[in-house]
């Protein structure tokens, strides 16, 4: 009998581990960035990803955060690790418990088999507000000399000191303890260094190349390096270095250029680097405002059209990833619980579409269209992918009518005929049969009956 109750528990225990992997434990993808080149290849074949800039202040909550990243065809996070679960103890010195918590999640990440790229400090710990910033947490960092740091000022970090030092050394401690970790494809020393008080080009570029050093010679792998800055701001000191791998982007659509319209933006922003640099382009951020949502248009009833524009932008604006939403991710979930709710399934539609498109040799494609019209393509000498919208269907309140009749013109698109299919913003999936091209002066392609939006494939 004592024997029988052995099995049965031991059975029971069997079938609880078979059940736990089956539900959680999925393949976790090859990652690699190949110098030259300007998109991932996740298990060897050229991808567009989507993601999230997540954040929760338990390891339980991110590892759900992961399932509902993954059930949506999303494949990348950026992990702020000063967020939800911030760190203790004193400058330079890694905080240990803080550290296991952040292996927890990255071993949930790696369940479901999710890639992340880790940011170390915000420009906020680094900020005393004395630029009138709406977050600055200088007071509470360790590093400051009030708190026995051996900063005096935020620029410290910056400049050939003791604190650049102490910091560097915790940085390359914290790469050596997670470099083993396979769902980590990138590392970012810092976030939006141009807000950090006192930053110029120059230092901002100093300390990219000496956190970059840091990182190369803890990690083996030689993981790429990114560093990000706020906006759209561009510093060429910063984003030409070598130090620098992937060059990032934060549009948010409150500029004063752009008035909401974040699509245009997205565009815009990541073909400026792409022209300027030619390396990759990673949306670090991006929302439809970068203030708090209350009394922005975060919060208007048809934002989330905004959304999926600036969503299916991301995807023919020439960067490695999209998605990857602020306030509307998470970050406003404490005060307003609807936000992030709203866009759990906002990418599901952009991650069915580009399911199985190889973007090796896709760059962005000048194209013509009529006043009524905005969008972007892609193109190689083989595939075009394009997504266009109506150009009337803009923020505040986004009005949504049918177009007909509309066409858009490739001028280099060689002479032998395309099959061009149309495809449902809405869901990713096909709009009718296949139709022909046959190109004359340019590959002109007349476009189906719309609303807001309609994205296109075409091949030879």
């Amino acid at each position: 009998m004592i024997l029988c109750r052995h099995l049965l528990c031991l059975f029971i225990l069997v079938c609880a581990v078979s059940c736990f992997g089956a539900q959680s434990d999925s393949p976790l993808p090859r990652w690699e960035l190949r110098k030259g080149e300007l998109y991932s290849r996740v298990n060897g074949f050229p991808s567009f990803v989507l993601g999230r800039n997540p954040t929760e202040r338990t390891v339980e909550a991110f590892d759900r955060d992961f399932g509902a990243v993954a059930a949506n065809g999303e494949k990348i996070v950026r992990l702020h690790l000063m967020h939800g679960i911030p760190p203790n103890g004193s400058a330079g010195k890694v905080d240990e418990p803080w550290a296991a918590k952040w292996d927890r999640v990255f071993d949930a990440a790696e369940r479901h088999a999710i890639a992340v790229i880790p940011v170390f400090t915000i420009w906020a710990q680094w900020n005393d507000g004395s630029k009138g910033e709406f977050w600055h947490v200088w007071n509470d960092n360790p590093f400051n000399v009030a708190h026995g740091g051996p900063a005096r000022s935020p620029s410290d970090l910056l400049q050939d000191t003791e604190c650049r030092r102490q910091w560097l050394t915790w940085l390359g401690e914290l790469v050596r303890r997670w470099r083993g970790h396979s769902c980590i494809v990138a590392w970012e020393p810092i976030s939006e260094i141009d807000l950090v008080t006192g930053a110029a080009p120059q230092t901002a570029a100093a300390f990219a190349e000496q956190a970059a050093l840091a990182i190369r010679k803890a990690d083996p792998k030689r993981r790429p390096v990114t560093v990000s800055h706020s906006g759209i701001v561009d510093w060429p000191e910063v984003n030409g270095s070598r130090a620098v791998d992937i060059i990032q982007t934060h549009p948010y659509g409150e500029h004063p250029q752009y008035l909401g319209n974040l699509s245009e933006m997205i565009v815009d922003s990541v073909r400026d680097r792409l022209r300027k640099y030619g390396k990759p382009v990673l949306i670090g951020e991006c929302g439809l405002d970068a203030r708090p949502p209350a009394r922005t248009i975060t919060l208007a009833e048809r934002a989330p059209i905004g959304i999926r524009h600036a969503l299916w932008a991301s995807v023919v604006s020439g960067a490695l990833n999209g998605r990857m939403l602020w306030w509307e991710d998470g970050y406003d979930k404490y005060e307003h619980a609807d936000i992030a709710g709203r866009y759990e399934e906002a990418a599901a539609p952009m991650a069915h579409f580009v399911k199985g498109i190889s973007f090796q040799d896709l760059k962005p494609a000048d194209v013509m269209l009529s006043k009524n019209l905005k969008g972007a393509a892609l193109a190689s000498n083989k595939l075009i992918v394009g997504w266009f919208r109506d150009a009337q269907c803009t923020p505040p309140d986004w009005p949504v009518r049918r177009l007909s009749g509309e066409s858009i013109t490739l001028p280099k698109a060689g002479g032998k005929r395309w099959t061009v299919q149309f495809y449902d913003t809405h869901t990713g999936k096909l709009m009718g049969a296949a139709m022909p091209v046959d190109p004359l002066d340019g590959l002109v392609v007349a476009l189906p009956e719309f609303s807001e939006s309609v994205a296109l494939i075409a091949s030879r």
